[in-house]
C-alpha cells in the first residue's frame, strides 16, 4: 500500500484529525515523508491542513468525494445542463471527459464541482493502480456569460484569454506534479485551434516537465495528445 493511500486509512479511523507527528508516529514513517503526502493530497482536495488550533492538523475532507483507501465513493455530480453549459464551457468539458473515462475502464475518484468553482484537482481517476489527476479548461466565449455583463462582448479576444487559461492550467499541473512524481498529469481541453497551436509549441518542454495535454472532442475522447504519457 502506497504512503498516501496508508494516510487516508488512518485518517478515516481520526475524524478529529491528526498532526504530521501524529501520523508519522503511527505509520513508522519520516516526519518529512508525511508532511509531504499530506501537503500532496491538500492539493488534490482529498483532506484539509488545519492551522486553527496553531498546529496543523490534517482531516479528510468528508464532501466534494474525498476517496477512501479501500473503495471509491460516488463521484460529486457535475452539473452538466447543455442549455446553459453547451460545449466548449468546462463543465461540459468536465462532463465529457468523466464519461469517457468511465467508458476507458477508468475508475473516477473525485469529480470537483467547477460550476460552484470548487478548489482542489478537478477530476480523480485511478486504473491498473496507476492514478490520473487532471486539471480541465474551457474554451473562452467572445461575450459574458454571467454577471452583469452578461451577453456583453469581453474586450480580450478569445484567443489571447485562451492563453492566458492555458498558462494557468500549466501552472497548476506543474503544482501538481512537484507535489506528487507518481500520478499521471494531465491538462484537459476542448479541441480547439488555438490550443493545438499552443500546445504544438511547448510539446517538448511538456514532456521534460512530465505533464500531458489532452484535446478532447466533445464526446470526451482525445483527439490529440501532447507531451509525456505511457505507451
Amino acid at each position: 500500500m502506497r504512503l498516501r493511500d496508508e494516510v487516508i486509512q488512518v485518517l478515516e479511523g481520526h475524524t478529529e484529525g491528526m498532526t504530521d507527528a501524529e501520523l508519522a508516529e503511527r505509520l513508522g514513517k519520516l516526519h518529512q515523508q508525511v508532511n509531504q503526502r499530506c501537503r500532496q493530497l491538500a492539493t488534490e482536495g482529498l483532506l484539509v491542513r488545519d492551522s486553527a488550533s496553531g498546529t496543523i492538523v490534517n482531516r479528510l475532507v468528508r464532501s466534494g468525494g474525498a476517496v477512501s483507501s479501500q473503495s471509491a465513493p460516488p463521484p460529486t455530480t457535475v452539473r452538466s445542463n447543455p442549455t446553459a453549459h453547451p460545449w466548449p464551457h468546462e463543465v461540459a468539458v468536465q462532463g465529457a471527459l468523466v464519461g469517457w473515462l468511465v467508458r476507458d475502464n477508468w475508475r473516477i475518484l473525485r469529480v470537483a464541482d467547477t460550476e460552484a468553482q470548487e478548489q482542489g484537482t478537478d477530476v480523480i481517476a485511478d486504473r491498473d493502480g496507476v492514478r490520473l489527476m487532471v486539471e480541465v479548461k474551457g474554451y473562452p466565449g467572445s461575450t459574458y456569460g454571467r454577471g452583469p455583463k452578461a451577453g456583453e462582448p469581453k474586450p480580450t479576444p478569445s484567443t489571447l484569454q485562451a492563453s492566458h487559461w492555458l498558462a494557468t492550467a500549466l501552472l497548476r499541473a506543474m503544482r501538481m506534479r512537484g507535489a506528487d512524481q507518481d500520478s499521471r498529469i494531465v491538462i484537459a481541453l476542448p479541441d480547439a485551434t488555438r490550443y493545438g497551436a499552443l500546445l504544438s509549441e511547448i510539446d517538448h518542454s511538456l514532456r521534460g516537465a512530465r505533464i500531458e495535454a489532452w484535446l478532447l472532442t466533445d464526446r470526451g475522447e482525445p483527439s490529440a495528445r501532447f507531451g509525456a504519457w505511457p505507451d
